[in-house]
Protein backbone atom coordinates (compact mmCIF):
# COMPACT_ATOMS: atom_id res chain seq x y z
CA UNK A 1 0.00 0.00 0.00
CA UNK A 2 1.52 3.37 -0.99
CA UNK A 3 2.13 5.99 1.64
CA UNK A 4 0.72 9.39 0.75
CA UNK A 5 2.55 12.19 2.51
CA UNK A 6 2.23 15.87 1.76
CA UNK A 7 5.58 17.61 2.08
CA UNK A 8 7.77 20.26 0.56
CA UNK A 9 6.82 23.11 -1.74
CA UNK A 10 7.30 22.84 -5.49
CA UNK A 11 5.26 25.75 -6.83
CA UNK A 12 2.30 28.01 -6.14
CA UNK A 13 -0.11 28.85 -8.96
CA UNK A 14 -2.65 31.69 -9.18
CA UNK A 15 -5.30 32.59 -11.72
CA UNK A 16 -7.92 35.34 -11.80
CA UNK A 17 -10.90 34.22 -9.71
CA UNK A 18 -14.11 33.18 -11.44
CA UNK A 19 -17.18 35.40 -10.99
CA UNK A 20 -19.32 32.39 -10.01
CA UNK A 21 -17.01 31.42 -7.12
CA UNK A 22 -15.81 28.17 -8.70
CA UNK A 23 -12.17 27.13 -9.06
CA UNK A 24 -10.70 28.34 -12.38
CA UNK A 25 -10.38 25.48 -14.87
CA UNK A 26 -7.00 24.04 -15.77
CA UNK A 27 -5.24 25.91 -18.55
CA UNK A 28 -2.86 28.69 -19.43
CA UNK A 29 -4.56 31.32 -17.23
CA UNK A 30 -2.73 29.77 -14.24
CA UNK A 31 0.45 31.71 -13.46
CA UNK A 32 3.47 30.95 -11.30
CA UNK A 33 3.15 33.05 -8.11
CA UNK A 34 6.91 33.69 -8.18
CA UNK A 35 10.00 32.46 -6.34
CA UNK A 36 9.09 31.71 -2.72
CA UNK A 37 11.95 32.39 -0.32
CA UNK A 38 13.22 29.29 1.46
CA UNK A 39 11.43 28.26 4.66
CA UNK A 40 8.88 31.11 4.57
CA UNK A 41 5.73 29.36 3.31
CA UNK A 42 3.14 28.09 5.77
CA UNK A 43 -0.60 27.48 5.61
CA UNK A 44 -2.35 28.08 8.92
CA UNK A 45 -5.86 28.28 10.25
CA UNK A 46 -6.63 31.15 12.61
CA UNK A 47 -8.54 30.30 15.75
CA UNK A 48 -12.28 30.40 15.06
CA UNK A 49 -14.62 32.54 17.12
CA UNK A 50 -16.03 30.37 19.90
CA UNK A 51 -19.17 31.25 21.81
CA UNK A 52 -20.15 29.19 24.86
CA UNK A 53 -23.60 29.18 26.41
CA UNK A 54 -23.89 27.68 29.89
CA UNK A 55 -26.94 26.95 31.99
CA UNK A 56 -27.15 28.49 35.45
CA UNK A 57 -29.34 25.64 36.72
CA UNK A 58 -27.82 22.53 35.13
CA UNK A 59 -24.65 21.25 33.53
CA UNK A 60 -25.96 21.99 30.05
CA UNK A 61 -23.43 23.66 27.78
CA UNK A 62 -23.69 24.67 24.12
CA UNK A 63 -20.55 25.58 22.21
CA UNK A 64 -20.88 27.39 18.89
CA UNK A 65 -17.87 27.56 16.60
CA UNK A 66 -17.62 30.20 13.87
CA UNK A 67 -15.73 30.12 10.61
CA UNK A 68 -12.07 29.12 10.61
CA UNK A 69 -10.08 31.69 8.62
CA UNK A 70 -7.19 30.15 6.62
CA UNK A 71 -4.09 32.05 5.50
CA UNK A 72 -0.88 31.30 3.66
CA UNK A 73 2.15 33.28 4.82
CA UNK A 74 5.21 33.47 2.56
CA UNK A 75 7.83 35.81 1.12
CA UNK A 76 8.48 36.29 -2.58
CA UNK A 77 12.17 36.48 -3.36
CA UNK A 78 13.52 39.25 -5.59
CA UNK A 79 10.35 39.86 -7.67
CA UNK A 80 10.53 41.64 -11.03
CA UNK A 81 8.39 44.64 -11.99
CA UNK A 82 5.73 42.43 -13.60
CA UNK A 83 5.18 40.53 -10.32
CA UNK A 84 5.16 43.76 -8.30
CA UNK A 85 2.47 45.21 -10.57
CA UNK A 86 0.49 41.94 -10.43
CA UNK A 87 0.26 41.95 -6.63
CA UNK A 88 0.45 45.63 -5.65
CA UNK A 89 -1.24 47.06 -8.74
CA UNK A 90 0.06 50.21 -10.37
CA UNK A 91 1.53 50.82 -13.78
CA UNK A 92 4.69 49.88 -15.65
CA UNK A 93 5.97 52.33 -18.24
CA UNK A 94 8.98 52.34 -20.54
CA UNK A 95 10.78 49.77 -22.64
CA UNK A 96 12.55 46.59 -21.52
CA UNK A 97 15.60 47.43 -19.39
CA UNK A 98 14.33 50.98 -18.81
CA UNK A 99 10.95 50.27 -17.27
CA UNK A 100 9.56 52.08 -14.28
CA UNK A 101 6.85 50.86 -11.93
CA UNK A 102 4.66 53.24 -9.93
CA UNK A 103 3.14 51.63 -6.85
CA UNK A 104 -0.28 52.89 -5.80
CA UNK A 105 -0.78 54.01 -2.20
CA UNK A 106 -3.74 51.63 -1.82
CA UNK A 107 -3.77 48.01 -2.99
CA UNK A 108 -6.08 47.29 -5.90
CA UNK A 109 -8.84 44.82 -5.07
CA UNK A 110 -8.05 41.60 -6.94
CA UNK A 111 -9.34 38.10 -6.29
CA UNK A 112 -7.44 34.98 -7.34
CA UNK A 113 -7.79 31.22 -7.49
CA UNK A 114 -4.87 29.39 -5.85
CA UNK A 115 -3.22 25.97 -6.02
CA UNK A 116 -0.23 25.03 -3.85
CA UNK A 117 1.81 22.20 -5.38
CA UNK A 118 3.89 20.22 -2.88
CA UNK A 119 6.96 18.17 -3.75
CA UNK A 120 4.84 15.13 -2.82
CA UNK A 121 1.20 14.70 -1.89
CA UNK A 122 -2.00 16.72 -1.90
CA UNK A 123 -2.49 19.94 -3.84
CA UNK A 124 -4.16 22.52 -1.59
CA UNK A 125 -6.24 25.24 -3.18
CA UNK A 126 -8.93 27.83 -2.83
CA UNK A 127 -11.20 29.26 -5.52
CA UNK A 128 -11.13 32.76 -4.05
CA UNK A 129 -8.17 34.30 -2.23
CA UNK A 130 -6.89 37.80 -1.62
CA UNK A 131 -3.12 38.44 -1.86
CA UNK A 132 -1.89 41.12 0.55
CA UNK A 133 1.76 42.00 -0.13
CA UNK A 134 4.16 44.41 1.57
CA UNK A 135 7.76 45.45 1.01
CA UNK A 136 10.67 44.30 3.12
CA UNK A 137 14.09 45.21 1.73
CA UNK A 138 17.27 44.93 3.77
CA UNK A 139 19.94 47.21 2.35
CA UNK A 140 23.06 45.43 3.53
CA UNK A 141 25.75 43.14 2.12
CA UNK A 142 23.51 40.16 2.96
CA UNK A 143 20.17 41.80 2.19
CA UNK A 144 17.67 40.99 -0.52
CA UNK A 145 14.31 42.32 -1.70
CA UNK A 146 11.54 40.23 -0.19
CA UNK A 147 7.82 40.72 -0.55
CA UNK A 148 6.12 39.14 2.46
CA UNK A 149 2.57 38.11 1.57
CA UNK A 150 -0.50 37.04 3.41
CA UNK A 151 -2.86 35.09 1.19
CA UNK A 152 -6.30 35.11 2.78
CA UNK A 153 -8.69 32.32 1.82
CA UNK A 154 -12.12 33.86 1.13
CA UNK A 155 -13.87 30.56 0.35
CA UNK A 156 -13.46 26.89 1.18
CA UNK A 157 -10.09 25.12 1.23
CA UNK A 158 -9.80 22.34 -1.36
CA UNK A 159 -7.44 19.35 -1.25
CA UNK A 160 -6.95 17.32 -4.42
CA UNK A 161 -5.01 14.04 -4.55
CA UNK A 162 -5.39 13.69 -8.34
CA UNK A 163 -4.16 17.17 -9.38
CA UNK A 164 -0.91 17.21 -11.35
CA UNK A 165 -0.51 20.59 -13.06
CA UNK A 166 -3.23 23.25 -13.26
CA UNK A 167 -1.52 24.91 -16.24
CA UNK A 168 -2.34 21.91 -18.47
CA UNK A 169 -5.90 21.89 -19.78
CA UNK A 170 -7.87 18.73 -19.03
Amino acid sequence: MPILATMGLKKIFIAPAMTDGSMPTNGNQWLDLGDVYQDTCSLKDDDPEITEHKSETSSKRITLVGETPTNVELSLMDPDLTLLARYFGGTIAGSEGKRKWIRPRKLEYKEWGLWIQPEEGLFIGCANVRVIPKFEITYSSKGICLVPMTIKFQSELEADEGMEDPTKAS
